[in-house]
């Protein structure tokens, strides 16, 4: 991040998808969903260094977490992702939805990953997110559990493929220089 350069508190995700860096509580995000947009959802994922705390606010989300599903609402509170646990999770189309997410340790990986990940609007490429995950603690989980391959696909991808195709994050911190 360029001295004086100043962050917005929300991205677009996608048409109809935004989240917001809540300032009030550092490090913690909010994803909101409309209504009238498409169902928002990520790729089964893992954390090498940090869990994840979810809290559905409004509507309803799937989560898959460590291969069981269930749909959690407002009133399921705060929910525990455990590090290196595979986890995905997806909005319904139809469904205002607005949700939080953080992760333990606290520290601004999250918001650097999304910051990175769609600092030009939604990736029609993947090549463009590989680089953001590859400098992140997010990893693609794949069928089967194998962290190492996972790990081995992801430097090759998003460490040295994407690089050399010229996709690269935009923001190395988000500590002012």
């Amino acid at each position: 991040m360029s001295a004086g350069e100043v962050l917005p508190d929300q991205i677009k995700l996608g048409e109809g998808h935004t989240m917001t860096f809540l300032r009030n509580e550092p490090f913690l995000t909010r994803i909101h969903v409309a209504a009238d947009a498409e169902a928002f959802a990520a790729p089964p994922h893992w954390h090498d260094t940090h869990a994840e705390i979810f809290r559905v606010i409004k509507g309803q989300v799937e989560y898959t977490i460590g291969g069981v599903t269930k749909v959690y609402t407002p009133s399921d509170g705060e929910i525990l992702v455990p590090r290196k646990t595979t986890h995905t999770f997806t909005t319904f189309k139809g469904v205002e939805t607005i949700f939080e997410e953080r992760t333990t340790p606290k520290d601004d990986d999250k918001e650097l990953f999304f910051r990175n990940a769609f600092a030009d609007g939604f990736p029609k490429n993947p090549f463009k997110m590989f680089p953001a995950f590859y400098r992140g603690d997010a990893f693609l989980a794949l069928p089967g559990d194998f962290r190492w391959l996972e790990k081995f696909l992801l430097f090759i991808l998003g460490g040295i493929i994407a690089p050399l195709l010229g996709y690269r994050t935009k923001y190395d911190s988000l500590k002012k220089v």
